[in-house]
């Protein structure tokens, strides 16, 4: 938790910077992350904990569809892989396509939903014998809080939504 708030505490000491782009954070479970959209493409870091499991991955987007509030978008992700759970420990990397979509609340809130066959491969740390690897379909959620001018938002009423 202490991670996540430091983390939303330097992105609003930079929302300077980001307020002529399209920088946002993502809260889902159990992740947080930074997104900058390009307006088709997108780049993203996530990093996600539970459990003694460790994920640090980047995400690429491309913005296929939108109109008004809805947004939909594929891209590929990969990422590595620690985990110190009860007797194993080791680490290893994930690889996966997804696809999804963005519903924007207002301006500044959104929720994205995507899924994804995740190749995941991992390793034991002390017996390098010791691998497994296969698909799992992961699915996620989470809000996005979005900061400067380049949110997207129902064009048409962009009164109601300030």
């Amino acid at each position: 938790m202490k991670k996540i708030i430091c983390l939303i505490a330097v992105l609003l000491a930079f929302t300077s910077i980001s307020y002529a782009g399209g920088l946002s954070i993502g809260l889902g479970y159990p992740y947080a992350s930074i997104k900058y959209d390009f307006s088709t493409l997108a780049a993203e870091g996530r990093f996600v904990t539970d459990s003694g499991v460790k994920v640090y991955s980047g995400r690429g987007y491309w913005n296929f569809y939108q109109q008004g509030r809805i947004k939909g978008f594929t891209g590929l992700e990969g990422g590595y892989i620690s985990f110190n759970t009860l007797d194993t420990k080791g680490t290893g990397y994930e690889a996966a396509p997804f696809i999804g979509g963005e519903y924007f609340i207002n301006k500044w809130l959104s929720l994205l939903i995507d899924f994804a066959p995740t190749y995941i491969s991992l390793k034991h740390a002390d017996d390098s014998s010791v691998k497994v690897g296969g698909v799992e379909l992961v699915a996620n959620i989470a809000l996005y809080f979005h900061f400067g001018n380049n949110m997207v938002a129902n064009k048409e009423d962009d009164s109601s939504n300030e």
